[in-house]
């Protein structure tokens, strides 16, 4: 197994939607390895729980980023809360480490960006990242359900807003480290 850059982060983010979930593998900002969406047919944590397990093993990502659920903005019901409870116990028992993400640091990030609304960050993702560009999903009307296609944009976002949150932090410390080395 080749070793990768300490800088360039392997990610493995994961979406759960109502047909199952979307996730997506980066490395880095810039580098989107794989994306999709599983369906789970019979919705069993235990089933959730064994794809997603399969994708920790085939990717051995560094860190698995998931919806942060006690954020007051996210709407996530008592289901997907169990899902998402059950991923972060699925990565102790990995040894992987586990990052929320909430939906206000997603709209914080993409507003940076130039993107408000769920459809608006879907299509800055598509601009920053081509080969997503083909399922986007069109334009939902109120009347519409949400494209399960939404789940892989969404899994995209939370894993380019763990990368935007390291990158402030990385950069915050490296401004008070060399304002503390130009202090005697």
């Amino acid at each position: 197994m080749t070793s990768r850059p300490s800088i360039a982060r392997r990610v493995l983010a994961v979406d759960p939607c109502s047909s199952g979930f979307g996730f997506a593998v980066l490395e880095g900002s810039e580098h989107l390895l794989d994306w999709g969406v599983r369906e789970v047919v019979r919705r069993s944590g235990a089933r959730y729980a064994k794809l997603i397990d399969d994708l920790i093993k085939h990717y051995q990502p560094d860190v698995i980023v998931v919806e942060e659920c006690a954020d007051r903005a996210s709407r996530r019901g008592p289901r997907v809360r169990r899902l998402i409870q059950r991923i972060h116990k699925l990565g102790v028992s990995r040894m992987t480490s586990v990052r929320g993400v909430s939906r206000s640091a997603v709209q914080k990030a993409f507003s940076e960006w130039g993107g408000r609304t769920k459809q608006q960050i879907a299509m800055t993702i598509a601009n920053q990242l081509p080969q997503l560009a083909s399922r986007l999903p069109p334009l939902r009307q109120p009347w519409m359900s949400e494209d399960y296609r939404m789940s892989i944009f969404d899994a995209v976002a939370l894993g380019l807003t763990y990368f935007h949150l390291l990158h402030r932090r990385t950069s915050s410390r490296d401004r008070v480290k060399s304002v503390t080395d130009q202090n005697p």
